[in-house]
């Protein structure tokens, strides 16, 4: 700890949940320097803004916040705007430049140096390997106390045409098996019982430690934690997912029976141009495994529309696979032409509006998937985590372990005597949209 006078600062995190990790390193070790840790910018002399920039939309999200904030130093008590994260990371000279507001750009390496607030110290964001953080001692978690997210590598090595992130976060890195293990059972003492694996490649985890693939070792330790009960994979690769995964996903009953597989596009000219290293036919191979393996399975996806050179012909191909597929959970993004990535010089580049048109029809097919995904629970039992009571209403959420915290749908439910971090089966009653409404099954103890 250093022996600075104390100031106040805030955060304010953009993002994915992978950069809520990093905010609550960054949190932690403020914290940790004996500053006070403000909840309401407005009252802070020193502003943080944990910025995203991964794709336009979040890029222009950074940028508007970053005006935000520096907007504070006119009208309220903020001294000092600091800006860090990936759009630190990958633009330190244009941020500093075009908003004279910032103090300070600090990159992903330089996290440290965030514990010296006096003006010091604060280096400028570099543009080389971030190392995956093995110190998680001083994290202060900012999810609910149930739930937390577990990074355990960062950096790709897979060089996809279209993606950014190798160059913003560096090579593939994995934490160790024992660190990580040290870090879940800290959680589970503080009364997590959901640990969702985050990384950029999930499934090529401990290849650089260990020589091979290691995330099956790695769940089925974690397995054995007590108090944690729910373990959900997140981001894999369709290209790196190996037997022994799935086998351990489909046997073991403390890992979701939920898979977030990006497949990003089917056609196989495209996913080829794109760098995916897979196929239509591998794809479509592995969906089978997965789902006659892996019982009540929950199956989430992203896709890219507009890909330079995507004809109707393989925006088709990419709809129909999506409506034969029927997968649960789906997102869809449009394709956005990134700075010093291969697919940003390719010829054939999709106009705005045709991007949005084929994003908009791959919704609206999904929407109708969801609706006949939902009718089909009515009637089921599920267990579902309690996440928050609605302070409005009588009513409380939850999440089925096929639905990720914010992305996914949630259970309303009209009950009392609930708490947070409860796990209930339920039985699910009708649909809300994309929510569904849930009663919870009563225990002889209970009636």
């Amino acid at each position: 700890m250093r022996n600075m006078k104390s100031k106040r600062v805030a955060l304010i995190n953009l993002g994915c949940p992978k950069n809520l990790v990093d905010a609550e390193e960054i949190i932690g070790r403020v914290a940790d320097s004996g500053s006070t840790i403000c909840q309401y910018p407005e009252d802070a002399e020193i502003l943080i803004v944990n910025t995203c920039g991964f794709i336009d939309d979040s890029k222009k999200e950074s940028i508007d916040m970053i005006l935000k904030a520096a907007k504070l130093k006119e009208d309220a008590q903020c001294k000092k705007l600091i800006v860090t994260g990936c759009l630190a990371q990958r633009y330190p000279k244009e941020l500093q430049k075009e908003v004279p507001e910032i103090d300070h750009v600090v990159g992903l390496k330089d996290f440290d140096t965030l514990t010296d607030l006096s003006g010091s110290g604060i280096k400028r964001g570099k543009a080389n390997s971030v190392q995956c953080n093995d110190d998680w001692r001083n994290r202060i978690r900012l999810t609910p106390k149930h739930y937390a997210y577990l990074r355990i590598s960062d950096g790709c090595d897979n060089r996809c045409s279209y993606c950014a992130i190798p160059g913003i976060r560096g090579r593939f890195h994995s934490r160790t098996i024992e660190n990580i293990a040290e870090e879940s059972r800290q959680m589970a003492c503080e009364g997590v019982k959901e640990i969702n694996i985050i990384s950029q490649d999930t499934t090529s985890y401990g290849v650089d430690l260990y020589g091979k693939q290691q995330l099956h070792v790695l769940l089925e330790k974690l397995s054995w934690i007590e108090g944690i009960e729910w373990i959900r994979i997140l981001y894999t690769h369709p290209r790196h997912f190996y037997p022994e995964l799935i086998h351990i996903i489909g046997r073991n009953d403390k890992i979701c029976k939920y898979i977030d597989l990006p497949i990003q596009h089917i056609n196989d000219t495209i996913l080829e141009r794109m760098g995916r290293g897979v196929t239509h036919a591998h794809i479509e191979s592995l969906i089978d495994d997965l789902r006659s393996h892996i019982p009540r399975l929950f199956l989430r996806t992203s896709v890219i529309v507009g890909f330079p050179g995507e004809t109707e012909d393989h925006f088709t191909e990419l709809l129909n696979f999506v409506k034969k597929t029927q997968f649960e959970r789906l997102g869809v993004f449009t394709y956005s032409k990134e700075d010093g990535t291969p697919a940003a010089s390719f010829k054939k580049q999709i106009s705005k509006k045709v991007k949005e048109q084929r994003l908009n029809e791959i919704m609206l097919a999904q929407q109708k998937i969801i609706l006949k995904k939902h009718k089909n629970l009515i009637g089921n039992k599920i267990p579902v985590i309690i996440d928050e009571k609605d302070k409005t209403n009588a009513r409380w959420f939850g999440r089925t372990y096929g639905d990720a915290p914010d992305v996914d749908s949630k259970v309303i439910i009209q009950e009392n005597h609930l708490k947070v971090g409860d796990i209930k089966n339920m039985i699910i009653t009708a649909i809300a949209g994309y929510d569904v409404i849930g009663r919870c099954i009563k225990t002889e103890k209970e009636e």
